[in-house]
């Protein structure tokens, strides 16, 4: 098992080999990343398109300040706890391991927060739920490629539940045209939503 730990500076790198019983700690990014997000495939990556595991994240230190966009990362999948094997998108299909050169695959400047994404294998395209802060604005998007183009399947700048935010699509909810998305937030319409959240949805397809 893997995990991205963030609230620790920037996020670090944890992995469990005993079912989550124990964890170890493998390094800690020095830039940018502050809220990673594994692109999911499934279970044990068994859905997934290359030897790589992807990662994104808004480009920015903290979990808790917006940023303009979203950066993608790739590893090796035998290579996880490797910093040193990490590329960083690079635009125009290009990847390098140099953070420095590193290119957003989305932006939406001033509201990139928190991010998750999965692979839906019956629509054949990436979905990527983005937060726009800690308020309830929230978005969908939808792909190709890991990389782009976007384009909008879900888009609020407030959602009916007041303060909510970290929007997850668990891959192993993923069943047809239904999904499930998990979230936490805070206190809002008379509720406190800092808690475990599900609510379904259903994607419609033009």
């Amino acid at each position: 098992l893997y995990m991205w730990v963030r609230n620790a500076g920037n996020s670090e790198l944890w992995s469990s080999a005993d079912r989550a019983v124990t964890w170890r700690q493998h390094f800690r990014w020095k830039e940018s990343f502050g809220s990673p997000a594994f692109l999911n495939f499934g279970r044990n990556y068994e859905g997934a398109r290359d030897g790589f595991v992807y990662t994104y994240s808004q480009d920015g230190a903290s979990a808790y300040q917006p940023d303009d966009g979203i950066l993608l990362a790739r590893v090796p999948k035998g290579r996880i706890t490797e910093q040193s094997a990490y590329e960083f998108f690079a635009g125009d299909g290009k990847w390098t391991r140099d953070l420095a050169q590193r290119k957003p695959v989305f932006r939406f400047p001033g509201h990139c927060e928190r991010t998750d994404a999965v692979y839906h294998p019956g629509l054949k395209r990436y979905l990527l739920t983005v937060s726009y802060g800690h308020d309830g604005g929230w978005g969908i998007f939808d792909a190709p490629e890991p990389w782009g183009p976007w384009t909008t399947a879900f888009h609020t700048p407030e959602w009916d539940l007041g303060q909510t935010h970290g929007y997850r699509l668990p891959s192993k909810w993923v069943q047809g045209s239904s999904m499930y998305l998990v979230f936490s937030g805070r206190r809002g319409r008379g509720l406190h939503y800092d808690a475990f959240c599900v609510r379904r949805l259903r994607l419609m397809v033009e």
